[in-house]
């Protein structure tokens, strides 16, 4: 499993579609691609938490990336996909618009994240990588599942 510390750019890198985009994760973190599944409603979660998903008897999260990086919600009637994902020995599932390929992306080619990143985004950009007329985003795993909302009092004492 990669983390933070020791991930390499260069390597393996699971590429999506959200909105148009192309995204990517590495590979080493990618448990797993699931067409539409049912999900469980949590009640009081933060709107990108949009159920939780039975694999094998395994509960996670479902995080709406869409929601989670703040793009447009996408139509009621299109298909998603679902990619399971490890961060620090837990599982947890993104809905992404469309599954692309698996990239074998040279850690030379890529770039820090533009200054026109916004300040809501940046925390989950690893790096930008120019490829056949595309930009590939790099995402940061670890941060899509990272609790955003910001702890008080005894919320944080806890």
């Amino acid at each position: 499993m990669s983390t933070e510390k020791n991930l390499s750019l260069d390597g393996k890198w699971s590429t999506f579609y959200l909105a148009g985009e192309m995204f990517a994760v590495p590979v080493a973190d990618v448990q797993e691609v699931l067409m539409h599944q049912p999900l469980t409603p949590v009640p009081l979660a933060p709107e990108h938490i949009v159920g939780l998903l039975n694999l094998r008897g395994h509960i996670m999260p479902a995080i709406d990336l869409r929601r989670r990086l703040r793009f447009p919600i996408r139509d009621a009637s299109a298909s998603s996909t679902f990619l399971v994902l490890k961060s620090d020995d837990k599982l947890f599932s993104v809905v992404v618009d469309e599954i692309g390929d698996v990239l074998e992306l040279p850690g030379s080619s890529w770039r820090p994240p533009p200054d026109t990143v916004g300040a809501e985004h940046v925390s989950f950009v690893l790096g930008i990588c120019p490829i056949e007329g595309h930009m590939v985003i790099g995402l940061r795993v670890a941060a899509l599942v990272a609790d955003d909302e910001p702890r008080t009092g005894s919320q944080a004492a806890a």
